[in-house]
């Protein structure tokens, strides 16, 4: 069993040289039923995408249409690092998922938001102020969430988002 990244270090090293011949074991550790196997595949994302975001954001946006939900999320989890250094980036695969119906692929979507909104809250909110014109409650739940650390800083701004008078 895989509990951690150091257990898996040739792995994490063939995806940071040559991600698309690491991707189908990372698929297999992201689609496993252990989360902590699951986890282990997100940080080896996030490794890599320090060297290869555009490789890694390539695999996220087919692993967004995964019907397995843990591999959705993970196409969310892995993209923690990308998010930070180039927001932009990863917004087309977070849009995949703007109306996931799973609590958990949500929750990781929110998170990303989040973790954009520190480096980049303009376009966080800009992204969520479209997202919350779709009127769908999953979308609506990951928007209210992906404000939530926004909220002090830019208040009456994300109450126009979230339609609070």
């Amino acid at each position: 069993m895989i509990t951690k990244v150091s257990d898996v270090t040739d792995l994490v090293n063939q995806a940071i040289a040559d991600p698309s011949r690491a991707f189908p074991r990372i698929l297999q550790l992201a689609a496993s039923d252990d989360w902590k196997e699951r986890e282990v595949a997100a940080t080896i994302l996030v490794e890599a995408g320090k060297k290869k975001p555009g490789d890694i954001v390539s695999e996220m946006m087919r692993w967004a249409d995964h019907n397995d939900l843990n591999v959705r999320r993970t196409a969310s989890e892995g993209l923690r690092g990308i998010a930070r250094k180039q927001p932009e980036l990863v917004l087309p695969v977070v849009e995949k998922l703007k109306a996931d119906s799973n609590l958990y692929v949500k929750k990781s979507v929110a998170n990303v938001l989040r973790n954009m909104g520190n480096y980049d809250p303009e376009l966080v909110l800009k992204t969520c102020a479209e997202w919350a014109r779709d009127e769908n409650k999953d979308t609506a739940w990951i928007v209210k969430d992906g404000l939530r650390k926004l909220k002090a800083k830019f208040p009456g701004e994300v109450q126009r988002i979230l339609g609070v008078p």
